[in-house]
């Protein structure tokens, strides 16, 4: 019996299984040798993780602060969520790259899943509800974008998957007008904006149209309002506190056992009206295309290849359509709901000065919505006869790309230099755990911005710029010493011990002259020492 002639019951059941299948599937190539590639750690990853990693045993971020509720990092502040599931991750695992990375994993998986029920949420009243539902999971699993931001700790991507979650429960609360609904989205709101300040706008925007879109529809009722406002205001209080006390430089408190943090610089100056247009622009082609920051995306696959583009406008276009024609009914319909969360998302991409792929990334979910809403509503439309074959072609080509992609990532795009250091807890524990080399110098071409997250100090060892502060430590600044022969004649000697990320041949050459030994850890550093 072939899929046309199979029951409804039974085309359902063979959709549930190929819809787990291929999610399955995302989540299995984004695991492949994770924790490790990219091989680089990115600066915001190694501050995310010292942070957490202080929390856990010291109790305060690495500036001596109790439990932040915005985190300081390099100075320009740092949204707090991502670190604080990090210190479960670090609990439970140990200090390391996989630890500090797993909570992009985990919310990025928590993102596919929710996306593709919510996906389901949004296509309810259409017949083409199973293959919309499979084809979101499909986009997830081979997406360049899903597979690149899972697998680095940049703590803002984390948006994507809370504002998924907000936006699939305040879709069944508008559809079912069930008080449980109402408060889980009122709940993810909250958690939502402590994955990216830029949810500041956005949610206010989307909120104040969608409330008078469900009063209108009547299906909000005060109960309804009280539970959804209850966990957002709980939640919101705090950064509202700690917005106060930065923009009108007041001096920052505590409140119970957490600090309203006041930053080193308040970065209000990233935000503006005089690049409004090109700023929309700039937003929506860093998430259709790429940004340029190889951690990121990669301009040669985008965000979800280019052939995904066309796509994506003929379903924006029919999201605007039904959302317009729903608010005229005043009729019951979640795409509106995302519809304003897209205006929302707009009107933040005009403001920032400079928009890119991971401040963007809470139109990640509308922008995939879209681009398979358009890629079933055209393909169905054609001739029968002309179906099938567009179907086999799509697929042939997106399983194209996804394999050239997949061989790219782990063979060129991962080894890339995407930022200027790394860590490696493991080498300076190597140094520690030596009797003969524990108390040398340890000469490292890691900055002391971020030596930190190497060495794990405890936070008096940290200075008020958050530089690393050691007699035992000396950098190797490439700025003054081009290359490392230079610093090793001229200041280091054989008394020190050598931590140095990818050192050149010669590097390597002058340590093998001088009768080193040599350790190496990972893929990229390597530990020159003399007993």
């Amino acid at each position: 019996m072939n899929f046309k002639n199979k029951t409804a019951e039974e085309k359902a059941k063979l959709y549930k299984i190929a819809i787990i299948l291929v999610l399955l599937l995302g989540v299995a190539v984004k695991c492949i040798k994770f924790g490790v590639l990219m091989d680089q750690t990115q600066s915001d990853e190694m501050g995310c993780g010292y942070d957490a990693y202080c929390l856990l045993h010291y109790g305060t971020d690495r500036y001596g602060y109790s439990w932040p509720v915005y985190f300081i990092n390099y100075g320009g502040g740092q949204n707090a969520l991502y670190t604080y599931v990090c210190v479960l991750t670090i609990k439970f695992l140990g200090y390391s790259k996989f630890a500090i990375r797993l909570p992009a994993l985990l919310f990025s998986i928590m993102g596919g899943i929710v996306g593709t029920l919510l996906t389901g949420q949004l296509t309810k009243d259409d017949d083409k509800k199973p293959k919309a539902m499979l084809l979101f999971a499909i986009l997830y699993a081979i997406a360049p974008y899903t597979f690149m931001a899972s697998r680095f700790a940049l703590e803002s991507n984390l948006m994507f998957s809370c504002s998924t979650v907000f936006l699939y429960f305040l879709v069944r609360a508008h559809r079912e007008k069930k008080n449980l609904f109402y408060l889980l989205a009122g709940l993810f709101a909250g958690i939502t904006l402590y994955t990216y300040a830029i949810a500041y706008i956005v949610l206010p925007v989307m909120l104040l149209l969608a409330i008078i879109y469900m009063v209108r529809t009547r299906q909000i009722s005060f109960l309804n309002v009280i539970l959804f406002v209850i966990p957002l205001a709980i939640l919101a209080t705090p950064l509202i506190l700690v917005q106060y006390v930065n923009y009108f430089d007041k001096e920052q408190f505590q409140l119970g056992i957490f600090t309203i943090t006041k930053f080193r610089e308040y970065r209000s100056g990233e935000i503006s009206l005089n690049d409004f247009f090109p700023g929309i622009f700039k937003g929506y082609f860093s998430v259709l295309c790429y940004d340029g920051l190889g951690y990121n995306t990669n301009k040669n696959f985008f965000t979800f290849y280019p052939m995904s583009i066309p796509f994506f406008f003929y379903g924006f276009y029919i999201l605007v359509k039904r959302a317009i024609v729903s608010i005229k009914e005043n009729s019951i319909d979640g795409n509106v709901l995302v519809f304003f969360w897209v205006i929302g998302e707009t009107l933040a991409a005009g403001l920032m000065t400079e928009p890119n792929t991971n401040r963007m990334n809470g139109l990640i979910f509308p922008v995939m919505f879209m681009t398979i809403l358009g890629i079933y509503t055209l393909i169905d439309k054609f001739p029968e006869k002309f179906v099938l074959p567009s179907w086999c072609t799509l697929a042939a080509v997106y399983g194209i790309y996804f394999t050239i992609f997949l061989y790219s990532y782990f063979t060129v795009i991962a080894w890339q230099r995407v930022t200027t250091t790394s860590m490696c807890p493991e080498g300076y524990q190597y140094i520690q755990e030596n009797d003969l080399l524990k108390e040398k110098v340890v000469v490292s071409n890691i900055p002391p911005q971020f030596f930190a997250a190497t060495a794990l100090p405890s936070p008096d060892k940290v200075d008020h710029d958050g530089n690393y502060k050691d007699e035992r430590y000396a950098w190797f600044n490439t700025y003054e010493y081009p290359t490392l022969r230079d610093y090793f004649y001229n200041v280091g000697g054989v008394a020190p011990v050598y931590l140095i990320y990818n050192p050149t041949d010669d590097d390597k050459a002058v340590m093998e002259e001088c009768g080193a030994k040599t350790e190496r850890f990972g893929y990229s550093f390597y530990l020159f020492y003399w007993e």
